[in-house]
């Protein structure tokens, strides 16, 4: 009987062909759509870690004033800590790009090469990948550094310049004006002692090696021997001038004091000593010069007395000293130390970026595959329930003649579950080829600067494409093929079906097409309903790759909006006056936690009559404006309490909302500049920011860095080129699988139908009329569904959406314009009426003979 049943299945295939290669269509086009996005996010990801593993990746960076010496060197080395210099200077090319120039490293964040060998001689290079690609530089070609001509021997990228930014506070990777270079230590030396570079900058990567914290490593450099006079800066001096000169003033007063009452002590014991010596020396002639001795004697009583009011005024100066000694030691807790900055690889925007970047894929891959597989399990039981529904003659026949339960379910399951297995492994396969998850990594690779990865395959993954497929399709048609093979065979032979309660219903004083079109959706209503949940679920994919657009879009565009300013000043070195046309602020970086991930926050101080801040500060150290960024990010209102961590100094601050503003660079909240000045326990002058709506003249060695709105212009469009092919990819495939399961449904409905198809074909209704009857009717089915989906899809996925992306300081903006929710309805009812034309043929081949097929 296996045998006999095996023969059906090439004529089951020609019957069905349209809808089994249906299915397997949109079962290649979910594996395609998970494991493109999810292996490519897995490829950066681990790769990323392989390669900073590798490439010996720092624990941090250390850049100083002054040089470490042989022996603080050899103390960090003797601690266990692996140190090594990355001592660099800019040189700015002919084309007006930089090159950033570093030594050969031998021990920390080790250069890998895409192409060619590391510089070995006096006169060769090593670039950086994408400025070679954006420049066009191959290897064996001629750069040239200030005035000397240098051949590419190298084309690769370093693990600490994964994001290649010339600051940290650049807010995107241009690699067509910033990019790295290794030369040799002796063509370093070399380069340096010219004219046309920039200042070094004397930076060390170090490996702690588990042998002590970040904590103890930066205090153990706090604690070398500095002098802070040595420093070669002018601006620093000059702050400190103000701080520990002071302090410096004040000691050398008291020690200038101490010193003078010495000498004046060491006088007066002379002093004491003569006039001792003199009455000592009259004491033989004081009866003859008696008024002589007297004198003397006096004389000696008030050295005497002097004397011993000088050492009372010696100890008192001792004690004066030995109290300011420790005044001051309180005013000024903390001498002047080494470091300039310090950034642990957790705070370095330069490493890790894209595979966090490209985390994004990973999370929404994975919840598109729950998705997908509540799509492919509801297309796949209504499939099976249409086919059982089908073929319930046949079946009840079959079991009639003897054949057993458990062989007639072998032979429905087969099918559906080769071409789930089969719809699986092609998509698997396209989604791990270079049609899938390489061209999700091309935007990676064109925007960072990352080596070649492997070819990653997660166990995991494969699972899911190639095995869970056939899996859902075993588990769902043998609960629906056992509960139909569960009634009789002459129930089954009859064709029985539950008898609906829809025809109760009284409807009246109505036409008889729109009367039996609502007639035909109540009997239909089961259909509707699974039509409903397919479209919604569609909408929910639909909506993931849409937000992702919104997302990105939003980012680029209200950031320009909201910079209001032409210039931002980040003050290393302020000046006592802020600079003439320039609005000072104060700002401080906190962090916050969520979904595992910790952001920073700015908090900046303002002035209420700020004209770039649409915000007016209200006094109290507890007391913020919070942006509309932040409180989307974190789920705030007004009257909200948040808890904001300076991690540097192990405390927590408190705030209060009293107002949202709307304001998208970055993650922000604003305080009163004179709270929080005595917040953070600063001068009532303080600041460390300026505004201003034009350049000013500032001394570049003031400063930490320089933004301008030119610069947010500039790179607005960044996220939206990064992210294309997740949302691109997204978008499109839910149309696909829309227009697959809406098929595939209309297909069933109509299939249902049949019987009173034919019926009408018989009572002389033409095809026309036919299609109104049954295809218009089905479209008021999708366009309700559609008005219930689109905002509901859209409620569901802005919720969740936040989730994805915990590891972006961003605002998320995920509203969209009015007039998308029209567009979206259009495309879909568009894609239905392409559908109904499609479907029509169907219509057209239902015969009126098929009433004499169905009667008993």
């Amino acid at each position: 009987m296996n045998r006999i049943l095996r023969k059906r299945f090439p004529r089951e295939i020609k019957n069905n062909f349209f809808r089994y290669f249906a299915l397997f269509f949109m079962i290649v086009l979910c594996m395609y759509l998970i494991t493109s996005m999810v292996d490519a996010a897995e490829v950066i990801i681990r790769g990323t870690d392989n390669n900073q593993i590798e490439s010996k990746l720092e624990d941090g960076q250390i850049t100083v004033f002054s040089k470490f010496t042989d022996s603080e060197l050899e103390e960090m080395a003797d601690k266990g800590v692996t140190i090594e210099p990355h001592f660099s200077f800019e040189v700015t090319l002919e084309d007006n790009s930089v090159l950033r120039v570093f030594k050969n490293r031998e021990k920390v964040d080790l250069v890998t090469l895409d192409r060619g060998r590391p510089a070995e001689s006096d006169d060769e290079i090593v670039l950086e990948k994408r400025y070679c690609e954006e420049h066009e530089i191959n290897v064996d070609d001629t750069v040239k550094l200030a005035g000397k001509a240098f051949t590419v021997t190298g084309i690769g990228s370093s693990v600490d310049y994964d994001a290649p930014l010339r600051k940290f506070s650049d807010t995107a990777i241009d690699s067509k004006v910033f990019g790295t270079a290794f030369v040799t230590e002796d063509s370093y030396n070399d380069l340096k002692s010219g004219d046309e570079i920039g200042t070094e900058d004397l930076t060390y990567g170090f490996i702690l090696n588990d042998a002590m914290s970040s904590d103890d490593f930066k205090q153990m450099v706090k604690d070398f021997d500095f002098d802070y006079k040595a420093v070669d800066d002018p601006y620093y001096q000059e702050i400190l001038a103000d701080t520990y000169g002071k302090k410096d003033e004040i000691t050398d007063g008291i020690n200038d004091l101490v010193d003078g009452t010495d000498e004046l002590v060491d006088g007066v014991k002379e002093l004491y000593d003569g006039t001792k010596e003199f009455k000592e020396g009259l004491e033989p002639y004081k009866p003859m010069l008696p008024e002589a001795y007297e004198g003397a004697k006096e004389l000696y009583e008030g050295a005497k007395e002097l004397r011993d009011g000088t050492d009372e005024l010696k100890d008192g100066v001792d004690e004066l000293k030995e109290k300011s000694d420790e005044m001051l030691d309180k005013v000024f807790d903390e001498s002047p130390n080494n470091i300039t900055s310090y950034i642990l690889r957790a705070d370095n925007m330069r490493i890790g970026g894209a595979a966090g970047d490209i985390e994004i894929n990973k999370s929404v891959g994975l919840l598109a595959g729950i998705i997908v597989i509540i799509l492919f399990a509801y297309v796949l039981s209504v499939f099976v329930i249409h086919q059982i529904s089908n073929e319930s003659s046949v079946i009840g026949a079959l079991y009639a003649m003897g054949v057993r339960k458990k062989d007639l379910m072998r032979h429905y399951i087969f099918l559906p579950t080769l071409v789930s297995f089969l719809g699986g492994l092609t998509g698997a396969f396209f989604g791990l080829s270079g049609f899938g998850s390489g061209w999700q990594t091309s935007d990676s690779y064109s925007y960072y600067s990352l080596p070649e990865f492997d070819t990653v395959i997660p166990a995991y993954l494969i699972i899911y494409a190639v095995v869970m497929p056939p899996i859902v399709s075993l588990i769902v048609n043998t609960l629906v093929i056992n509960k139909s093979l569960s009634r009789t065979a002459l129930s089954l032979i009859r064709n029985e079906q539950k008898v609906s309660k829809a025809k109760d219903i009284r409807i009246r004083n109505m036409k008889f097409m729109p009367m039996f079109k609502i007639r035909q959706m109540l009997r239909e209503r089961r259909t509707a309903v699974t039509v409903m949940a397919g479209m919604i679920i569609c909408l929910m994919i639909f909506m993931m790759g849409f937000n992702c657009y919104t997302l990105c879009d939003s980012v680029g565009k209200l950031s320009v909006e909201d910079t209001k300013y032409e210039y931002l000043y980040t003050f290393k070195y302020p000046t006592k006056e802020v600079p003439k046309g320039g609005e000072a602020c104060y700002v401080e970086t906190l962090k916050k936690e969520m979904y595992g991930y910790t952001l920073d926050i700015t908090v900046m101080g303002i002035d209420d009559n700020n004209p770039f801040i649409n915000a007016k500060p209200i006094k109290g150290k507890n007391k913020i404006i919070a942006s509309d960024a932040v409180t989307t990010r974190y789920n705030l209102n007004v009257g909200d309490s948040i808890i904001l961590s300076d991690t540097a100094n192990d405390m927590d601050y408190a705030f209060t909302i009293e107002e949202i503003v709307p304001y998208s660079v970055g993650l922000t909240v604003f305080m009163d500049i004179d709270s929080m000045r005595e917040l953070f326990g600063e001068e009532d002058d303080y600041y460390n920011v300026v505004m201003a709506d034009h350049k000013l003249d500032i001394e570049e060695g003031r400063l930490y860095s320089t933004s301008t709105k030119a610069d947010a212009e500039r790179s607005s469009h960044i996220f939206v080129d990064l992210m294309k092919p997740l949302f691109t990819m997204l978008i499109s495939c839910s149309a696909v699988i829309f227009f697959i399961v809406m098929y595939l449904m209309t297909s069933v409905m109509i299939d249902r139908g049949s019987f009173g198809i034919s019926l009408f074909k018989i009572f002389g209704f033409n095809s026309r009329e036919v299609k109104r009857l049954y295809l218009d009717g089905n479209r008021t089915v999708v366009a309700v569904g559609a008005l219930i989906g689109i905002p509901l899809a859209k409620f569901i996925i802005d919720k969740i959406f936040p989730i994805f992306i915990p590891n972006v300081a961003c605002c998320v903006h995920l509203e969209y314009n009015w007039y998308m929710y029209i567009v979206i309805f259009a495309a879909i009812m568009v894609l239905y009426q392409i559908i109904s034309v499609a479907i029509t043929g169907k219509l057209n081949r239902i015969t009126p003979a098929e009433v004499l097929k169905n009667r008993e």
